[in-house]
């Protein structure tokens, strides 16, 4: 089978590393598959044999979102795949709409979002809802029952199409070096290092992770990602005098980041909205003490399928955040409970599962 994935941007972000996995496990399930970004915002997949852009940088104005737009259909028209999954809310419409004028079925989309009401995002949730309650997807793919639940209010036409397949995590292939991995990231390699990963803006809060240094002396922060956010952060690490214990390191390809994740003592996940919360599951499975926001969906997600906790959850303030390293840190027998309890969640998120979720919508 021919398939094409959509996806908005090229960035190491989460969707995008979940359609890497659903990539990489349908081609070895036999199929052809390769995935187009709308536009290239970093170099991340410049090198990805299964990539394809149609504009080369982020559009600016409305003429280049429609020429990214109308791109993407002729892709599609060109292509001719056997079945199209989304991702986004640009991806699942403007790839639907290129779908359905190219004459493909099934068309899959993901929801990477709870419903917005207010802005852009409500607008294109908007549209959505009239999308998926006409039928234009084949399906609609959530990855929590969080994320399920979100849509309760939804028309019964909208939500018989939605089905619940978890996130694939992958887990690390080797065992990484802690002294090697912080060289390798340019890391002080004697002191007690939180690490973090995602894009730096508002919704992730790293702000509260730079503020949690003030009430914790001594421990380092490392970051990994690019985005919006970074010069507030530094200007912030430097209002508090905590520049010198933050660490940004930019952007960090998918093949690199349990090498960055080994560095770490413990992870710090400050989230304030998340679907699924990939970056902190991978934390967990890699076998770092994670110290999460306390999310519904968080708590969902980092609990085990026997109801143990993967994760200390706490407020998404910086002194809720800084207690709970501190807690870590004083208590090493906590910090190995949940290390033990996140290496577990790799056969609760297996990458096999996830494809051959996807895999049976396409074929059946």
């Amino acid at each position: 089978m021919k398939i094409v994935q959509v996806q908005t941007q090229a960035e190491a972000a989460g969707s995008q590393r979940i359609s890497d996995m659903v990539g990489e496990g349908l081609r070895a399930r036999g199929h052809e598959v390769r995935t187009v970004f709308m536009y290239r915002k970093t170099d991340v997949y410049d090198r990805d044999p299964y990539a394809d852009f149609i504009l080369a940088a982020p559009p600016r104005g409305l003429p280049a979102q429609a020429r990214a737009a109308v791109g993407l259909a002729g892709y599609l028209r060109r292509t001719r795949p056997d079945a199209v999954i989304t991702f986004q809310h640009y991806g699942n419409i403007f790839g639907t709409i290129g779908a359905r004028l190219a004459g493909v079925r099934p068309i899959v989309a993901n929801q990477s979002g709870a419903p917005q009401t207010k802005g852009v995002r409500g607008m294109l949730s908007q549209i959505d809802k009239l999308m998926g309650t006409l039928g234009l997807y084949h399906a609609n793919v959530v990855n929590s029952a969080w994320t399920k639940a979100q849509f309760d209010c939804y028309p019964q036409a909208y939500r018989k199409r939605i089905l619940r397949i978890d996130h694939g995590v992958a887990a690390p292939l080797e065992k990484f070096d802690k002294a090697a991995a912080r060289a390798a990231f340019g890391l002080p390699p004697h002191v007690w290092l939180a690490v973090s990963s995602g894009r730096l803006s508002p919704s992730k809060n790293q702000i509260a992770l730079v503020g949690a240094l003030a009430h914790v002396p001594n421990i380092h922060l490392a970051i990994a990602g690019t985005g919006p956010e970074w010069e507030a952060l530094v200007a912030f690490a430097k209002s508090k005098n905590v520049a010198d214990r933050l660490h940004l390191v930019g952007e960090v390809p998918p093949a690199r980041i349990f090498e960055f994740l080994a560095a770490g003592d413990a992870y710090a996940f400050s989230s304030t909205t998340e679907t699924f919360g990939l970056a902190a599951v991978e934390a967990a499975i890699s076998g770092l003490p994670v110290v999460s926001s306390n999310l519904s969906v968080l708590q969902e997600v980092l609990t085990t399928e026997d109801g143990e906790p993967a994760a200390l959850f706490v407020e998404a303030d910086a002194q809720s955040i800084a207690g709970g390293l501190a807690n870590i840190i004083a208590k090493p027998e906590l910090g190995a409970h949940l290390a033990a309890a996140g290496r577990r969640l790799k056969e609760q998120y297996s990458p096999a599962r996830m494809c051959a979720g996807y895999e049976a919508l396409l074929v059946s």
